[in-house]
């Protein structure tokens, strides 16, 4: 396995990451069951939090500057993994050589902290690690309670606007009052909120993905 010392920094929005490739190298497993683990636990990920998604122009200035890196050539979406998604990952693997990975991966990259590298040598003790767990499970729980921010409730008005006037272009549609009336109310009956800005951001893409198919009350 290639040292983690010597591994290059990868930042984004100045946070340390790793590509998928890259952490799988780390924890000692597959690209593949790390992104099988992602796709069967994703709600509990959360963008900006566990992992950033890199797609379009975004993708293509990163794939410019590591252009000798032959398993980005076919990736459509790329994605960087935080220190907490590393965690995440350490966690569903459900292994001692992960674990002990992890323990790595803190000592040699996340970790900017002068006094740590001077201790980066010694293991972090099991109680300690648990109670890392512990404190990254509130913390996950925590920030499943955040509601929309301003632009994502914008991006809610917007989807349910474009809804609303692609359902009024139907022959014997509703009134767009009446269609905006009932979206809204669907809204809040579907997550059970006073308002849609209540909904919580790890919901975002779901509502979006509610609101392009929804077909209004009979």
């Amino acid at each position: 396995m290639q040292q983690l010392q010597e591994r290059e920094i990868i930042a984004h929005n100045d946070i340390r990451v790793l590509t998928t490739a890259q952490l799988a190298e780390s924890l000692n497993t597959k690209s593949s069951i790390i992104n099988r683990n992602f796709q069967r636990n994703k709600k509990n990920f959360l963008q900006g939090v566990h992992y950033f998604a890199l797609t379009g122009e975004e993708l293509k200035r990163f794939k410019a500057s590591r252009q000798n890196d032959v398993t980005l050539k076919y990736v459509s979406v790329l994605y960087l993994w935080t220190e907490q998604g590393a965690w995440m990952h350490a966690r569903h693997l459900k292994t001692e050589k992960a674990r002990t990975a992890m323990n790595a991966l803190i000592a040699n990259y996340f970790s900017t902290s002068k006094q740590f590298q001077r201790q980066e040598h010694l293991p972090i003790p099991y109680e300690r690690f648990i109670e890392i767990e512990r404190k990254v499970e509130w913390l996950e729980q925590q920030l499943r309670e955040v509601t929309l921010h301003s632009g994502e409730q914008i991006r809610v008005r917007k989807a349910v606007a474009a809804r609303v006037y692609e359902l009024s272009e139907k022959p014997g549609s509703k009134s767009k009052q009446l269609l905006f009336r009932e979206l809204y109310a669907a809204l809040k009956e579907r997550y059970q909120v006073g308002s849609y800005r209540d909904i919580k951001q790890y919901q975002l893409q779901d509502a979006l993905r509610f609101i392009e198919t929804w077909e209004g009350r009979l």
